[in-house]
């Protein structure tokens, strides 16, 4: 930082509620922070980055993430939910060396940086032991990017000889937050991840209070498959657990009622459209979240099985609500969810939800400079005639020209900085031919998917086991 860089002549998004769109604007970066805004900025003393025929917006949230599975791109394109869990969860999580969930990590942090997003939550349920955290923290702070590193309390398939009891896991995140990750000023900040619910109550609770005493935000899978029993909202409303630092992943089987719950709690769900319309996870949930009040944020979750930017998520989850709709009322006249709703999901919204709205997710001055520009010259997207629209429906990775992440460029014009490729590609295809060495190869993965039942109640119970 204390570099001034004056960014001039764009079209500005701000998706700030007290800041106007630019058509024609400039932005005054000093010290890593947004300190002007406005049309013909005079600065002194500063570089300036001509950006005319360019859109310039917030950088992109990615509220759901398993960025260690980078190594297994495409693996899973054809997978159901339960493929993938048989394959991943059960049989290549245990395989990762900390030096491949290293590789894997900062490969998927750069891959995300290069999409235009800035920052990102990593849920990451690969720890298998201190090494392996360590490993994985390390990765992302490496990249550049602003990151929640979300602690994976679960377990693996096999007992872990370093982490080997839910006590002992909850005693390494301790380790982590008084340690390396005791600030929450820093791009990477803790995080917890829950368990799936399917272990004991008892289980589910410690996890919980763990983090409330951490002080950090809480993230969880969340009905992703029907429920036989209390669902995890329900248990944890019951018990007083709800609040603003959850944020829920899928809830596509959520009830009304759930999701009201976790409205009046100030909780969050992060929706995965293009996991959950493969898997068999149910229906993006993003329209009943939104007319239940709930702060609806996007994720991308896998890419073991799919795309990695969050242009497509916008799209999907889009268009899947407006053919519910058709489908439901025939024809419709009029489309309730509109495009630009999308946007505050990947920006704002999101930011809301990891209690990161004053820092980040909206271009203002005070805010950090998280911020990426679009190549709107670019044919895709010329004529430019509704911005906010254009963004969601039209515009994709190959984009965005230029990442900053307060105030330093992770990508300029077109080139990650400071990134030797060949040598990230080099070490995540080594991870991956590793990993998959030590499982006997892509053709056994699906063995053992009947045995699913030792790991996770897949007969349509999917909530929390009572102790």
């Amino acid at each position: 930082m204390g570099d001034r860089w004056l960014l001039c002549g764009a079209e500005v998004i701000t998706c700030d509620p007290e800041q106007e769109d630019l058509p024609r604007g400039d932005v005054l970066v000093e010290d890593g922070r947004i300190v002007a805004m406005g049309p013909q900025l005079h600065a002194g003393d500063c570089r300036v980055v001509d950006l005319r025929g360019k859109l310039l917006l917030p950088g992109l949230i990615d509220a759901h993430r398993h960025t260690w599975q980078t190594p297994l791109r495409a693996l899973g394109a054809d997978w159901t939910v339960m493929d993938y869990l048989a394959a991943v969860r059960v049989k290549l999580s245990p395989a990762f060396q900390p030096d491949d969930l290293h590789a894997a990590n900062l490969a998927g942090a750069l891959e995300a940086l290069d999409a235009g997003i800035t920052t990102l939550v990593d849920y990451s349920h690969c720890v298998e032991s201190p090494a392996h955290a360590d490993a994985a923290l390390t990765a992302l702070e490496d990249s550049g990017i602003r990151a929640l590193f979300a602690y994976g309390y679960a377990a693996g398939p096999q007992e872990s000889t370093a982490l080997p009891t839910p006590a002992s896991r909850i005693q390494d995140a301790r380790r982590l937050r008084s340690t390396r990750l005791a600030s929450d000023s820093g791009l990477v900040r803790m995080g917890v991840a829950l368990t799936e619910m399917q272990v004991p109550w008892e289980q589910s609770r410690a996890e919980l209070l763990s983090a409330r005493e951490l002080g950090v935000p809480i993230t969880a899978h969340c009905s992703a498959w029907p429920v036989s029993g209390p669902s995890e909202v329900r248990r944890m409303a019951d018990e007083g657990l709800l609040g603003p630092d959850v944020l829920f992943v899928h809830c596509t089987w959520s009830s009304d009622e759930d999701l009201r719950r976790i409205a009046d709690s100030g909780g969050a769900v992060a929706v995965t459209p293009e996991t959950e319309l493969q898997m068999g996870m149910g229906f993006p949930v993003t329209g009943r979240a939104l007319r239940a009040g709930v702060r609806t944020t996007l994720g991308c979750d896998v890419v073991s099985s799919n795309g990695g930017d969050l242009f497509t998520a916008m799209r999907l989850a889009l268009q899947v609500e407006r053919a519910r709709a058709h489908e439901k009322d025939g024809l419709s006249r009029v489309l309730a969810l509109k495009a630009a709703r999308m946007l505050p999901m990947v920006t704002l919204d999101a930011a809301e939800a990891l209690g990161l709205g004053r820092v980040t997710g909206s271009l203002r001055p005070g805010k950090d400079a998280d911020l990426i520009v679009l190549s709107s010259d670019a044919l895709n997207l010329t004529p430019l005639n509704r911005p906010r629209d254009a963004v969601v429906l039209q515009a994709h990775a190959g984009n965005v020209e230029s990442v900053m992440v307060r105030g330093r460029w992770a990508k300029f014009q077109g080139a990650l900085v400071d990134v030797d490729l060949a040598t990230v590609r080099r070490r995540v295809i080594e991870a991956r031919d590793a990993v998959l060495a030590r499982v006997g190869g892509p053709d056994t993965l699906l063995g053992g998917r009947e045995d699913l039942s030792a790991h996770w109640d897949m007969g349509g119970a999917g909530g929390t086991k009572d102790a």
